[in-house]
């Protein structure tokens, strides 16, 4: 193991948010995976279910050029245990892009049980599939809730091209510590055949040289084309899941985040689990499954009586699984060069606790002759990583000799922040995913940018009343007074018509998708509206009947019910809901918190797994309280598990302890979720039935019954009917 020095720890504190500012640049993204940046300054994004987007940050323009066909998991079969982290993974452009207009996408092909690296090309602004070249398909596992595939894809400074991939391993069952399970029909639970297998491209970051045909191996790699039990691709081995890389522009270090095991303390399995930032100046093994963080070894488990053997020796590991199908002396483990645990870090306080998932975005240099500087001058060689869960970025101070000097926090409360990239002005590109960990439709992409005061304006547009194809600015204000000027765009497939400026227009003719509107202060800044127009790719409407439609209900009424649509839906995926609305002349349109307990829940990770009310990798909070309401211990039941941790209830996802969570705080949010089922009965799984309303509570007198039904793809059915 490396200690860290003492007088290093005493740097290692907490600072205050850097003032930097979002710009946003575009919403509504659908599961964004990765972002690349063209030398135009427009922003190639990958999406998860296969699409792909260029966007225009001056126009906010959103334009969708290609749809990949991916095998993923799907809204239709969202509680599927195949393919849960596939889809289109990756994105990176050639570096003579604008030249010749070629793209690099990272895939889980629908026709072979394989992600696949292959090369692309733009064809009047759209992805030619005719160009496909496939450069290399890495066999794959998708049964049995396997996880991890890696999946970023970028271009050193020299050409190379670096990609990252997963164990594909299901991590579920060896209890948080190294899935090394050599029993016979376990082969997705071990990964000795995957990270720890010099002769296996998963559980690695591969690097190549592409061609015009293909691609070469480049020098320097881990292991020399022909040596026996490798492959030469593999620039790192012992990852467990690189999930976002970078390579630094002047030195060609590769960095990664590492998404790592769950194990909640040590134990003679071994230690407790870490995620981990990487350093890699030259090619390496990086451990996993026998070695984490600085180099804390794992023993090798007889998973047949759970027998604990042989302690890895970090400077000599050893592959002893029967599926190893690579060298069984491993090159030495190298520690990383951050680590932290789910609670707080001695070594790295300043990462904070909860739950992780560690990755790496680019080192930023100081340059004056740049635009925009996102840190100072004292900054100068820094490595920013961030994390998807804490929702946090960090920036590590790197020495001349790139040894970490101090680590500081930049910026939070980001919604999973997925990727992070330097433009070439200067200001960072950020990728957030959205709030759940599935079927998002509010991801974003924004650009970071040094607070100089100047506040972006605000800007609604609207339909020009009794005006045929009229739009026109609804609002328009700038908070500095200054002036703002409105001009107008169209899109048109993959291209935009400018159509002029002012405080309204009128649409020629053509088929547009959208309409928009950009208003720009006199300093500059930013900020868009849009009314879309294309509505051929909205979902179909369920259609929902109750019984006496007209008739007033009361609490405890039996209603009847039938959903149906012109699509016939999945009657295991129907949800139907009564809600009781008070007559306080306020509907949220679904339960909700309060604000100060919609921001606990924020600041203490929580809404990182869970929503109030909609799908994420944890149950929803409603469905927590519709569950546990009526039982006596919920209180203290719900605060054991929070205190705990657990798993298996749910799901096999498990949930870690909450420790960023004070226990004053826990016992008001465990009341805020027990209270969002007030009033609110529901029935799953079929298209016609009955349901008994709530009880009544301490609700007022009159107010109004609100009936529902919903299933992922369809557009909700609402009924509402005066309450008694």
């Amino acid at each position: 193991m490396n200690p860290i020095p003492a007088v290093f720890l005493a740097i290692l504190t907490a600072a205050p948010a850097a003032p930097l500012i979002k710009q946003t640049l575009a919403t509504g993204l659908l599961d964004p995976m990765e972002v690349a940046i063209a030398p135009d300054g427009n922003l190639f994004v990958a999406e998860r279910e296969g699409r792909l987007l260029r966007i225009n940050p001056q126009t906010g323009g959103i334009f969708e050029i290609g749809n990949i066909t991916v095998e993923a998991l799907r809204s239709s079969d969202p509680k599927s245990n195949y393919a849960r982290e596939d889809g289109l993974l990756g994105i990176a452009l050639d570096p003579d892009f604008t030249a010749n207009q070629r793209i690099f996408l990272y895939y889980s092909a629908p026709d072979v049980v394989a992600n696949r690296l292959s090369r692309f090309t733009l064809k009047d602004g759209k992805i030619d599939p005719a160009s496909e070249l496939k450069l290399l398909e890495i066999p794959t596992e998708r049964e049995h809730k396997v996880c991890h595939h890696g999946g970023s894809v970028e271009f050193g400074p020299d050409g190379l091209l670096y990609v990252s991939t997963g164990d594909n391993t299901n991590p579920f069952e060896s209890g948080g510590v190294a899935p090394i399970d050599d029993r016979e029909g376990r082969t997705e639970r071990d990964a000795q055949r995957s990270a720890g297998n010099t002769n296996d491209l998963r559980g690695k970051i591969l690097r190549i040289k592409p061609t015009e045909t293909g691609y070469e191996i480049p020098a320097g790699n881990l292991f020399k084309p022909g040596t026996e039990k490798t492959r030469p691709e593999i620039y790192v081995m012992g990852c467990r899941n690189p999930f976002r890389i970078s390579i630094d522009p002047k030195t060609k270090t590769l960095y990664w985040g590492e998404v790592g095991p769950d194990a909640k303390g040590d134990s003679p399995k071994g230690p407790m689990g870490h995620d981990e930032v990487n350093q890699a100046k030259k090619a390496g093994n990086y451990g996993w499954p026998f070695v984490i963080a600085d180099n804390k070894p794992y023993p090798i488990v007889d998973f047949n009586g759970n027998k604990v053997g042989k302690m890895t020796d970090p400077s000599a590991p050893e592959n002893p699984g029967q599926r190893n199908t690579g060298l069984k002396d491993l090159p030495p483990a190298q520690a990383a060069l951050i680590w932290y645990p789910y609670g707080d870090s001695q070594e790295f306080p300043v990462m904070g606790k909860g739950g992780r998932n560690a990755m790496a975005g680019p080192v930023f240099y100081h340059d004056p002759s740049r635009k925009t500087n996102i840190l100072g001058k004292g900054d100068d060689r820094t490595l920013l990583t961030y994390d998807w869960i804490r929702g946090n970025i960090f920036k590590a101070k790197l020495a001349a000799d790139e040894r970490l000097e101090k680590l500081d926090m930049l910026m939070d409360k980001l919604v999973h922040p997925m990727d992070l990239e330097m433009d070439r002005d200067g200001s960072l590109i950020l990728l957030e995913y959205g709030s759940g960990w599935y079927f998002n439709t509010n991801g974003s992409v924004s650009r970071l940018i040094p607070d100089d005061g100047n506040k972006p304006p605000t800007l609604a547009i609207k339909p020009t009343p009794g005006v045929s194809n009229g739009y026109s600015v609804d609002k328009a204000e700038d908070p500095e007074n200054g002036k703002i000027t409105v001009t107008w765009y169209a899109t048109e497939g993959v291209t935009e018509r400018e159509l002029g400026s002012g405080s309204g227009m009128t649409l020629p003719e053509g088929v547009f998708s959208d309409i928009r509107a950009v208003a720009t202060d006199d300093k500059g800044a930013r900020a868009f509206a849009r009314i879309a127009l294309d509505h051929s790719k909205e979902m179909p409407q369920l259609a929902l009947e109750i019984d006496s439609p007209k008739k007033p209900r009361g609490f405890g009424d039996e209603v009847k019910f039938k959903v149906s649509s012109k699509v016939t839906p999945d009657a295991k995926q129907i949800v139907f809901r009564a809600r009781y609305i008070e007559p306080t002349g306020h509907d949220s349109g679904g339960p909700e918190f309060t604000a100060d307990i919609a921001e606990l829940a924020k600041s203490s990770q929580c809404l990182a797994c869970h929503q109030v009310d909609g799908a994420s990798v944890g149950p929803s909070y409603l469905d927590v309280s519709l569950r546990y309401s009526g039982r006596g211990d919920a209180a203290a039941y719900l605060a054991g598990k929070l205190k705990t941790g657990g798993g298996g209830v749910w799901g096999d996802v498990p949930m870690p302890p909450q420790v960023a969570l004070k226990p004053e705080d826990s016992g008001k949010l465990i009341a805020a979720i027990l209270g969002l089922s007030k009033g609110i009965s529901e029935a799953r799984g079929t298209l016609q039935g009955s349901i008994k309303l709530s009880p009544q509570g301490e609700s007022q007198p009159g107010g109004a019954w609100e009936f529902s039904a919903e299933a992922p793809g369809f557009s909700a059915a609402r009924i509402r009917v005066a309450a008694q």
